[in-house]
């Protein structure tokens, strides 16, 4: 009987979904310079109106209105509560009635007057400068951050979640809470020390308020309409496939960094980013141009598929291989660990240390290290403390690499998060851990200047010369503030072991394992409110009280049942 129902609701859905395709009216695109009527004269832009964030969609009446949506309105505002404790029974059917970081995001639609050429040529100076960063600046005369300078290689590290109080707010340079500082010095010393040697930044920001949307902004530096309109159902649960890194339909209209690299032929390599247009699976929508584009990606790509030497797991596998199943470390594994353990260090190693011997360093390297997202309290997975370590050694371990090489003098190192859901912060919760590590490097600096994704993608832009894919990485404001004419960091860097047990493991029953069962499959796919209270829990124990994380984050107070 229910799949007689199903069978009835399907076929009712096709039927009312023909006659609304039906109803619409037939649009033929018009060619270039085509005339508004027949007879008149040719389309041409007569200004822009200012709308809120992201503008959607717009119309205009046969009665003179004009409507329009914009995805992302005027911000999210603060949240003074923020994450509080929950319990182990909460449902994730009351999600909507928290302050969930994306549901926080709220759209809004405008209807009015339909303006005249005059009111839109008024308003368009107004409009465009909605889309300038209100920090942008000249480039100084002696600035690093230069086509053909002294930096020939970029290297791309893409981590995981956390946010900037979550590990960088207890050193007191910068303008952190140490409250809030769950994985601080102790669990991250590479960190630490890398920002007290190098620059340390404390308004950087992440774009996006998921991972989804995250590996876009830093793959491609924008998000496609498609994905956008997409990527809630799939966190709602709703049984909707993660089908974005593999169909042309998910790709930016002018691809990937990694596409703008091949396009103006600049040597790079991608470890383990499987949002980049690389995965050659079929799609019957993709030109044989596209086609051909995929497979050549993912032959200069390791996302840990296609043979024995792929061997670095891609962005979604998070302490175990996504595919294999096997256990994945991101740095070397610690004795004692399983033996057919993956690790994305130990890889690296192997590729970087061949492409020394014979002089092929790309100039760009994308890589992931993504175990620092954690898999919370699941019953059995390593705890929150040691994947938070193993992912800090694997970055120091890196740079240790790196800055020991040949190629070490005209090198510059990015470090990022692809999102700050999944944390607490004083200053706004998209508000991320980021570093900036090169000989060009300020030493020691403490820099204030507000920084993005966009602000990231930009600088590297520029020292490779490349072209922008977008609005969004043209208008990135440089890291100019970072950087300095000269190399004065260029000792090589150091890295300090982990004095975490690496191999320390959650208990396999308990409120913790209970709570960390009822998420839902995805880690990105369960509430941040819940995330960030087990995390807290994992560290001070389970009857701690997690502080709230500050402005733009995600909480309500709910009822303690477990305990």
């Amino acid at each position: 009987r229910a799949r007689r129902r199903r069978a009835a609701a399907d076929r009712a859905y096709r039927a009312s979904a023909s006659r609304a395709r039906r109803a619409l009216p037939r649009i033929a695109a018009c060619p270039p310079g085509a005339p508004a009527a027949p007879g008149g004269p040719p389309f041409s832009r007569v200004g822009a109106i200012p709308t809120a964030s992201q503008p959607m969609a717009v119309a205009a009446t046969p009665s003179g209105r004009l409507l329009y949506v914009s995805a992302k309105g005027v911000g999210t505002g603060p949240n003074p509560k923020g994450p509080q404790p929950d319990q182990p029974t909460d449902s994730d059917d009351a999600i909507g009635s928290t302050q969930y970081l994306p549901l926080l995001v709220k759209g809004s639609a405008g209807i009015g007057t339909l303006p005249t050429d005059a009111e839109v040529a008024a308003m368009t100076a107004r409009a465009d400068g909605a889309v300038r960063p209100v920090n942008a600046r000249e480039a100084p005369a002696d600035t690093p951050l230069r086509p053909d300078g002294p930096i020939r290689h970029v290297f791309f590290i893409v981590r995981e979640n956390r946010t900037y109080d979550q590990v960088l707010g207890d050193d007191p340079r910068g303008d952190g809470d140490p409250k809030l500082a769950l994985f601080g010095g102790d669990g991250t010393p590479n960190l630490h020390a890398l920002v007290r040697r190098f620059p340390l930044l404390d308004h950087v920001f992440a774009n996006s308020e998921a991972s989804i949307d995250g590996h876009f902004w830093t793959s491609a530096g924008s998000v496609p309409d498609y994905v956008n309109k997409n990527w809630w159902q799939n966190y709602a649960a709703r049984g909707r496939p993660y089908d974005f890194p593999v169909y042309a339909v998910a790709f930016p209209a002018n691809g990937f960094l990694i596409d703008q690299a091949a396009r103006q032929g600049i040597s790079y390599f991608n470890y383990g980013e499987a949002i980049a247009g690389n995965i050659p699976l079929p799609d019957r929508d993709r030109t044989p141009q596209e086609s051909a584009a995929v497979n050549a990606k993912f032959a200069n790509s390791d996302i840990g598929i296609g043979g024995p030497s792929n061997c670095y797991p891609n962005d979604g596998s998070v302490g175990k291989d996504a595919i294999t199943g096997q256990t994945v470390f991101d740095t070397a594994p610690p004795a004692g660990a399983p033996p057919a353990s993956r690790s994305r260090f130990t890889c690296f190693q192997q590729r970087f240390t061949a492409q020394l011997a014979t002089g092929t360093v790309p100039t760009f390297n994308y890589m992931v290290l993504s175990n620092d997202h954690t898999r919370v309290l699941s019953a059995g997975a390593y705890t929150p403390r040691a994947m938070v370590a193993d992912n800090d050694e694997a970055l120091g371990r890196i740079v240790d690499l790196i800055s020991h090489s040949p190629i070490w003098p005209q090198t510059a190192i990015f470090v990022v998060e692809d999102d700050s859901q999944d944390g607490a912060d004083h200053v706004d919760a998209h508000r991320i851990p980021a570093a900036v590590i090169s000989p060009y490097a300020r030493p020691g600096a403490v820099v204030h200047t507000r920084y993005d994704f966009l602000s990231v993608l930009r600088s590297m832009e520029l020292i490779m010369g490349m072209r922008p894919l977008g609005l969004h990485d043209a208008n990135g404001v440089p890291m100019y503030d970072a950087f300095q004419a000269q190399p004065q960091n260029l000792d090589p860097y150091d890295y300090v072991p982990s004095r975490v047990d690496l191999l320390e493991t959650n208990p396999s029953t308990g409120p913790g394992a209970r709570a960390s069962a009822r998420l839902p499959h995805g880690l990105d796919r369960a509430p941040q409110r819940r995330l960030d209270a087990l995390l807290w829990k994992s560290v001070h124990g389970w009857h701690a009280a997690p502080p709230p994380p500050g402005p733009n984050a995600s909480g309500k107070d709910e009822a303690d049942e477990d305990g």
